[in-house]
């Protein structure tokens, strides 16, 4: 479903500074993996959107593990021209149609609550899809492969490196249980990084941090969990002492930064998308939230956690990106406001 909001975000705040770039791709045959998530609908609706008034429209192969129904993120695209759903299980080996251009590859379980449950699953859709894609790739001599990463890759990072570079190199335990998505994610990168150096393979990387906004499903993540407890329960109980620090970047943002690094960044180099705008705590959030909702929610923390536990810290550098004319422009009640009507849309 493309509510309102999602419409306005793409026509006001994306389109407007792309439309000239995206003459680039008239005519092309993209492939999209994972299209139905949060982040990669987004650059979908930005493509259907452009088509509208396009005499070359780009032709969209959009690819599912699960069958669009209409209660899917993009059911407005089912029987659309130019646009063709693939259903595929990328954590095994697969066929693709033998005419694509450009591959834009950011299928993987990445909340918590999923990856945990299927760890091995996470692990081959990020290592077997990701190898898949790139063999593809190499044979058919594609324009670019394009790969979503995560800022989750550098693990818990020390003071020492808050804002992190992209030159960080991470602080993970790699038997950690969370590993099974951050190692895959790190690996998918080692293996495009692999295929540019050894085949000179047209790959640009983007590892975003903590987007949120219109389309998110209830998976665990912190923003939709504190807006369903807003809006069910009244009542936000943090764990802890809730001054962990995290940035946030909203979806149009990151829809945008995406965008620069794939029209602008250089091939063979990762990029970070995020927000280093704004750095809240916890508990900041869970008030933001509060205030949005407006319907007296309480929040409750629990300062009586063992004081030896620090508090860490989210925020990743994006100079590399500002140096390609990237600024977020929303601010985080902006883009929670934003949510709400989403909300309010989908179930009025």
């Amino acid at each position: 479903m493309r509510t309102s909001i999602i419409e306005n975000d793409i026509r006001s705040e994306i389109l407007p500074e792309f439309k000239e770039k995206l003459k680039e791709l008239e005519g092309k045959n993209i492939l999209i993996a994972g299209a139905n998530g949060f982040i990669l609908s987004y650059i979908v609706d930005t493509f259907d959107t452009y088509n509208e008034t396009s005499n070359r429209p780009i032709n969209l192969y959009l690819v599912n593990r699960n069958k669009i129904t209409e209660s899917s993120r993009l059911s407005h695209l089912i029987n659309k021209p130019n646009v063709e759903f693939i259903t595929k299980d990328i954590s095994k080996k697969f066929d693709l149609p033998g005419n694509i251009d450009i591959i834009m590859h950011g299928a993987s379980r990445s909340s918590p609550s999923y990856f945990l449950a299927n760890p091995l699953d996470t692990i081959d859709t990020n290592v077997v899809g990701t190898r898949t894609f790139l063999d593809y790739a190499k044979a058919n001599s594609i324009d670019q492969f394009f790969l979503y990463s995560s800022g989750d890759i550098y693990g818990n990072p020390d003071s020492a490196n808050i804002p992190t570079k992209e030159d960080y190199t991470g602080s993970i335990d790699c038997l950690d249980k969370i590993s099974c998505y951050v190692e895959a994610k790190r690996f998918s990168e080692t293996l495009a990084g692999t295929y540019h150096k050894q085949f000179n393979l047209p790959v640009k990387i983007s590892r975003i941090l903590l987007a949120y906004g219109p389309g998110m499903t209830n998976d665990g993540k912190v923003v939709t969990d504190f807006f369903r407890k807003s809006l069910l329960e009244k009542k936000i109980y943090i764990k802890d002492r809730g001054d962990s620090r995290r940035s946030f970047c909203y979806i149009s943002d990151v829809t945008k930064a995406t965008l620069r690094i794939f029209f602008d960044g250089k091939f063979g180099e990762a990029y970070h998308i995020g927000n280093d705008l704004e750095n809240v705590t916890i508990k900041e959030l869970a008030e933001t939230i509060t205030k949005v909702v407006n319907n007296g929610t309480i929040v409750e923390t629990n300062p009586n956690l063992n004081k030896k536990e620090q508090a860490n810290n989210r925020m990743l550098d994006i100079s590399k990106l500002r140096s390609l004319g990237f600024e977020p422009k929303i601010s985080l009640e902006q883009g929670l406001y934003k949510m709400k009507r989403h909300y309010e849309e989908i179930v009025l």
